[in-house]
């Protein structure tokens, strides 16, 4: 394997995904090889960012020490280790709606509050995801939902599906990774926006920063930085968009990509 890919600019900055980037579908683990290429990376002055939809509950299986800092919330709460710097939560008005068509009947959500998330229910989508991602939506009341800060909803509306919702949270962006559910946010929130900001808080240009990712909440991250690498088991539009395609999460995808980068 030789070193053939090519950066705009000397690499200083990497951002990644979770699930299916460095976290197995298959036994929800990050493979030995992706962990070497982060202890490698931040041996080489290489800054690693977590960049995830998931909370910060969620997160068990990341070496914590391994990442400088944490988008979480899809970009909803940014962290380093010792602080808080971005925290915005949706809009009060659009999660009542959301109660409101649950309650109708029309879909199951999964709501996402700072420290707990909690489903409205159980439905092939909700377990198929559960199986997916190794984690666990307890049901719980949603009427709670009007009362406390959610950071982000996971609706269960398949793909041409989510129309209804769209119109009742006007005020929130929808993106895809799975077939059976969008990631809710604010509409001026998402990856992006907290790349952006992570790197104007450690001074680094976008040209000196890469992304890793395996989905459609990826594909505005990509379009922040100077490099962006989509998993062999990515979707298919964001293989497309990415720079370069790396191997498969479980074939050492991570590792072999930061070698070809020159990282390693």
């Amino acid at each position: 394997m030789s070193s053939i890919w090519s950066t705009p600019a000397p690499v200083k900055a990497a951002f990644f995904d979770v699930d299916g980037t460095l976290l197995s579908f298959k036994d929800h683990r990050i493979p030995e090889t992706a962990l070497v290429a982060l202890t490698e990376l931040g041996k080489r002055g290489v800054k690693c960012f977590l960049a995830t939809g998931r909370a910060p509950y969620q997160v068990d299986e990341v070496p914590v020490d391994s990442f400088e800092a944490f988008i979480l919330f899809n970009g909803q709460l940014c962290l380093t280790r010792d602080e808080v710097f971005h925290d915005e939560c949706l809009d009060k008005g659009d999660v009542a709606a959301v109660v409101e068509q649950v309650r109708s009947g029309l879909y199951n959500c999964v709501f996402m509050e700072r420290g707990r998330c909690y489903a409205s229910g159980h439905d092939d989508g909700v377990r198929a995801i559960e199986q997916a991602s190794g984690s666990v939506f307890p049901d719980g009341d949603i009427g709670e939902a009007l009362e406390n800060d959610v950071y982000q909803l996971n609706i269960y509306l398949g793909p041409g599906q989510t129309g209804i919702a769209k119109e009742a949270a006007s005020h929130c962006k929808f993106t895809r990774w799975s077939p059976h559910f969008v990631d809710v946010f604010p509409q001026y929130g998402g990856k992006h926006a907290a790349v952006r900001r992570m790197l104007e808080r450690y001074g680094i240009a976008p040209e000196e920063a890469v992304a890793f990712g395996d989905g459609g909440n990826d594909l505005a991250m990509f379009g922040v930085v100077g490099t962006s690498v989509a998993m062999g088991n990515g979707n298919p539009e964001v293989k497309e968009q990415a720079d370069y395609v790396t191997d498969d999460v479980d074939s050492g995808g991570i590792y072999n990509a930061c070698f070809r980068l020159g990282l390693l």
